[in-house]
């Protein structure tokens, strides 16, 4: 599982290697923020994720095929509602046009038909599948993406092959389930739309908040700027989505678990990953800028470590939010919603002269989550851990 994650890491952040040198600065932060865009329209997905895995799990009957028909239903909802929201959009990250838009529309549903598949795989415990899909999906939407910056189709043709690539996915992705396909098409079994939408609020607002902040710096900064923010903010992502195969794979764990062990052990490891990436990234920000986005990057070096404790921040309240969703308590997930949304304020308002000052103000919302956090979520004491059995 955590190869399969570390190499579809990897992978995704060769598509930006390519597209930090293949488009301009200005088209850069609007292929960034759109990308981005995908992941936040889909936070749906992940809550499709949790809940099939959670039903799986616990061994519910059917839990598969309403695992498929929960994504289909979702993924619809999902596509109607960017649908809605594209003249806003457009707008808000000066766009030419609303088809790019549009095209994330389009990847919605194969988006959460192909979370619902992984829900089953990693309910289950089937890590070696699970860890392949996070590859296979990976690599299909990279290529995608590298495909239409080397043939100079730009923003719209960049977004058009990566929605095509989301389809290839969830077709494979249903082969992994395809005997639970007929009971799914046929209707019988029950959907879990309500539980995935009282779900999303807390699960999927990591998605939000490691995202949100490329967007926001499309908005409020210069094209160039926001083109700088779009490099710097793969250090983050890098920090956010390294560790995050501890919390995939404790989950069903948290799921059944009747003290704090499986939390304790996420943590523990999650903190240790992060505090290395963020002493590697400043040991060496000087290198490592100039390997993502190339000499014209150089000067943000010094932001290299700001961002990379973001993205790490970012992972350990990952932790907390996957602890509480185990178990119906989405504290933490709106402690992640208020924090974004207050950040976001903050930038759009007063902060938003500088791609550091955008970076360092969601570096302070994603501290204060993870420190609140920690503590609403850790038992104090042996005697609690005890009580909770």
């Amino acid at each position: 599982m955590g190869a399969g994650t570390l190499f579809a890491n990897v992978v995704a952040y060769a598509l930006f290697l390519v597209l930090n040198r293949e488009l301009r600065a200005d088209e850069l932060g609007a292929v960034a923020s759109l990308l981005n865009l995908v992941i936040i329209a889909g936070v749906a997905a992940l809550a499709t994720q949790l809940v099939s895995a959670w039903r799986v799990a616990l061994h519910r009957p059917g839990a598969h095929a309403t695992a498929l028909r929960t994504g289909m239903v979702v993924g619809l909802v999902a596509t109607a509602v960017v649908t809605v929201l594209t003249p806003l959009v457009v707008r808000l990250l000066h766009l030419d046009g609303p088809l790019p838009v549009l095209l994330v529309a389009t990847a919605m549903v194969p988006t959460c038909l192909t979370a619902a598949v992984q829900g089953t795989l990693q309910g289950g415990e089937r890590f070696v599948a699970l860890g392949t899909v996070y590859a296979v999906v990976s690599v299909a939407r990279t290529a995608g993406g590298v495909l239409a910056a080397w043939l100079g189709w730009g923003v719209t043709g960049v977004l058009g092959l990566t929605a095509l690539a989301s389809w290839l996915i969830a077709l494979g992705a249903l082969a992994l389930v395809r005997s639970h396909l007929g009971e799914a098409l046929r209707g019988g079994a029950p959907t879990q739309v309500r539980r995935v939408l009282a779900g999303m609020a807390g699960t999927s607002a990591l998605l939000v908040a490691s995202t949100i902040d490329t967007p926001v710096a499309r908005h409020v900064l210069s094209g160039d700027d926001s083109g700088a923010y779009a490099v710097l903010s793969l250090f983050a992502k890098a920090a956010f989505w390294g560790p995050a195969f501890l919390a995939t794979v404790l989950y069903p764990g948290m799921s059944r678990a009747t003290g704090s062990r499986p939390l304790v052990v996420a943590l523990g490891g999650t903190t240790a990953i992060v505090a290395v990436g963020v002493a590697f990234s400043a040991l060496l920000s000087g290198p490592l800028v100039r390997v993502v986005g190339g000499p014209a990057y150089t000067h943000l070096a010094d932001l290299v470590p700001v961002f990379t404790a973001l993205g790490g921040a970012w992972a350990l309240a990952q932790v907390l939010v996957f602890w509480g969703a185990a178990r119906g308590n989405h504290l933490v997930g709106y402690l992640v919603w208020a924090a974004v949304g207050l950040a976001t304020l903050v930038v759009v308002l007063w902060r938003e002269r500088s791609v550091a000052e955008v970076a360092t103000t969601f570096l302070a919302a994603s501290v204060v989550v993870t420190a609140v956090g920690v503590w609403v979520s850790v038992p104090r004491g042996a005697g609690d851990d005890e009580r909770s059995r």
